[in-house]
């Protein structure tokens, strides 16, 4: 019976050794086994497209944070103005603040315009 019991025993102890994992993906070999390869996928911009936004004479929303131009949003600049609203200029061809109207200089460089400067001046206070 001693026996029977000894063998009994062995033998499971031979299955739980073979059987067991560690949690670190060894191999048969011992050696660690390779992961799957993940691929990070990066979101897709969301937000309006940037040409139904950026039309001059209509108004930039108060609530405008960016747009879509192309599957990548548009190229913008950001200026926070004292009042809490953002001075925004689009593409280096239009400009506004935020609930305020889109104007489109007819000179390049915008921002040497006097309507630019205007605009500016007065969301800076300099």
């Amino acid at each position: 019976m001693s026996r029977l019991v000894v063998l009994t025993v062995t033998a499971l102890l031979l299955l739980a050794g073979c059987t067991s994992s560690d949690g670190k993906g060894r191999g048969e070999d011992g050696q660690p086994t390779a992961k799957p390869p993940t691929t990070k996928t990066t979101p897709a911009p969301t937000g309006p497209a940037c040409a139904s936004i950026w039309k001059e004479g209509t108004t930039l929303p108060a609530d405008y944070t960016k747009c879509v131009d192309g599957g990548a949003y548009g190229s913008q600049d950001v200026t926070k103005c004292q009042d809490g609203t953002r001075l925004v200029t689009y593409s280096d061809t239009y400009f506004a603040v935020t609930g305020g109207r889109i104007s489109k200089p007819k000179v390049a460089p915008m921002q040497d315009t006097p309507e630019f400067g205007k605009v500016y001046s007065a969301c800076t206070g300099e």
